[in-house]
């Protein structure tokens, strides 16, 4: 019995990740949150993605843009009050011994860190679930919340690029970025499905259980890189922008597991082991520290700026792919008689090579006098995010608003202000979400302060 009520568990955090998560174009700035993440006038979110636009910034300053921009994270300051970090380990929320321990509320606060304060926070379901037990019957009826459960594969992933610190000269740039890259995806078996999502009896030596990939890398990436005007001058210009990577990998993992879950006996709870957990999965990894990875990749981008238009494209990482000479592959499977998961050692000093999905993105912008316009679509290889917003500025006042169509293809809105004080701006936005453990939008507020 412990042993499915384990696998119900591990099932129940698995759903919270149903949702893509795209951490390369989380805004911080209240600003940009205000006009619905949008990457507008020359912002570094462009610039991360298109490399022409580096020339842009410097020879066609748009109007409206501040040189620096300092968050304000009310909702971590909310979050440590409610969950000190002193006892974050024994804390209801994450603890799963503790009786008040919610599962939904966890995965939701991973998959929607507190940085900012929540205004409304979507409501999970928290009816009842109807356990059906006899000697040789089992039937988990979930309620509303088998509406949650996945028909299909779900998942998240994408690559990042934190931090690039570099030198500019005359157009030409040496920089060392970091880099990560990490896809997860799960798949729920037709006799799972139905046994979570359609409340069907469990049966009789029947495996439940799960395929799963999950997988990270990272390193750092010398890069030399151009940007600059190629027709044109400052009042209407041509620009392009390419730059090449070569990319060293300092570590790799990767697990794909063909069944994860559990199998019924001869009789639902009858015997020493009515309910055995099943495990396969073959590992393959690069610990860092062990060797390196290499490859070669590049960007391009180009961009046009006339008066108050611009215009840009921009492709990252093409031709991407990381071979790592030193990997190692490992099974593991689940010991009956020993009740654990144990690894058996595989193949040793074998060549595995990746790739970093290729990311798009295409943006129109609008900047004139005190009005500000524009659209960005955005593809990491994970779904296309649209991104619809505008400013427009009264004196001292500013007033903002966007529209989004995120990764699950799901409308959000977004709307906010600012009050600007010579160089200073105060600015505070809010912004509607979806979370994946709930049909219905939560509301944040986001503050930062802006330096002009």
């Amino acid at each position: 019995m412990r042993a499915s009520i384990v696998g119900l568990g591990l099932t129940a955090l698995v759903l919270g990740y149903a949702a893509p998560v795209s951490g390369q174009w989380l805004a911080v700035d209240a600003r940009r949150i205000g006009m619905g993440g949008l990457a507008v006038g020359l912002s570094g979110g462009v610039v991360r993605f298109n490399p022409a636009y580096r020339a842009v910034r410097r020879h066609a300053a748009r109007p409206g843009e501040p040189r620096l921009t300092v968050p304000i994270p009310l909702g971590l300051v909310s979050f440590f009050e409610e969950h000190p970090i002193s006892h974050i380990t024994h804390d209801p929320m994450f603890n799963p011994d503790s009786a008040a321990f919610n599962p939904v509320e966890a995965i939701n606060t991973l998959l929607h860190p507190p940085f900012f304060l929540q205004v409304k926070t979507p409501p999970t379901p928290t009816n009842d679930w109807i356990f059906t037990i006899g000697r040789d019957h089992l039937v988990v009826d979930l309620g509303q919340s088998r509406e949650l459960i996945p028909v299909d594969q779900f998942g998240f992933g994408g690559s990042s690029r934190p931090i690039d610190p570099g030198v500019d000269l005359k157009g030409v740039r040496l920089s060392v970025m970091t880099w990560f890259h990490t896809e997860v995806g799960f798949q729920l078996g037709d006799q799972l499905l139905g046994f979570l999502r359609d409340a069907d009896s469990a049966q009789h030596n029947t495996a439940y259980t799960i395929s799963a990939d999950a997988f990270t890398e990272g390193g750092f990436a010398p890069t030399v890189s151009y940007s600059g005007r190629i027709a044109g001058d400052t009042a209407a210009g041509f620009y392009v922008g390419a730059a090449l990577h070569y990319y060293v990998g300092a570590g790799y993992w990767r697990t794909s597991a063909d069944s994860a879950g559990f199998m019924t006996g001869d009789t639902i709870f009858a015997g020493p082991t009515p309910v055995t957990p099943v495990m396969h999965a073959v590992s393959s990894y690069s610990r860092v520290g062990n060797s390196v990875g290499h490859g070669i990749g590049g960007d391009l981008g180009f961009a046009y700026a006339s008066g108050p238009v611009e215009v840009g494209f921009g492709i990252n990482d093409i031709g991407a792919t990381i071979t790592w000479p030193d990997t190692r592959l490992d099974t593991l499977r689940y010991d009956q008689a020993g009740d654990s998961v144990y690894s058996k050692p595989g193949l040793r000093h074998t060549s595995t090579t990746t790739r970093l999905p290729v990311t798009y993105i295409a943006n129109l912008g609008y900047a004139l006098g005190k009005t500000t316009l524009g659209v960005t679509v955005l593809n990491s290889g994970r779904g296309t995010t649209i991104q619809v917003g505008g400013e427009q500025r009264f004196g001292m006042l500013a007033a903002r608003g966007g529209v989004v169509r995120d990764q699950r293809k799901r409308m959000q809105l977004a709307w906010g202000g600012g009050v600007r004080l010579g160089s200073f701006s105060l600015d505070a936005a809010f912004a509607t979400y979806g979370t994946s453990l709930s049909n219905e939008r939560g509301i944040t507020m986001a503050t930062s302060v802006a330096i002009y």
